[in-house]
């Protein structure tokens, strides 16, 4: 549990500084809106406040923003390697993928708690 809420916390922190580089992106406003979401759901998730399903319905929705994203041909993510919208939408949809993975992390690390918290319970009742 201790390791949960630490990896939230810092992932919470990475999606921050995400917020703080988009000040020089085409369109700061959503991505600052959408990266700070995704803090504030790492951050309720190491306070022990954001449900799992919240967590997945959450990874479902970034996932969707990462393929809708997804650049109509992927150049990479570094500057001078190819059409900067490309690279742009690319490097949007990787940090959507990203939010993803970790929220489907943080989703089946509390319902693993859960279950072995339950399956302890009802060992405990059977003896």
């Amino acid at each position: 549990m201790l390791l949960k809420k630490i990896a939230a916390i810092l992932f919470g922190l990475m999606f921050l500084s995400f917020v703080v580089v988009q000040y020089n992106d085409p369109d700061p406003v959503i991505w600052m809106i959408i990266y700070g979401a995704a803090a504030l759901l790492c951050f309720l998730s190491a306070a022990g406040k954001a449900p799992a399903p919240l967590l997945w319905v959450a990874a479902v929705l970034f996932a969707v923003g990462g393929i809708y994203m997804w650049p109509e041909r992927f150049e990479g993510v570094s500057i001078g390697g190819g059409d900067i919208k490309n690279i742009e939408e690319a490097r949007e949809s990787l940090g959507l993928f990203l939010a993803t993975l970790i929220f489907a992390g943080l989703a089946l690390s509390g319902n693993y708690k859960s279950r072995r918290t339950s399956t302890q319970t009802q060992h405990q009742k059977t003896k």
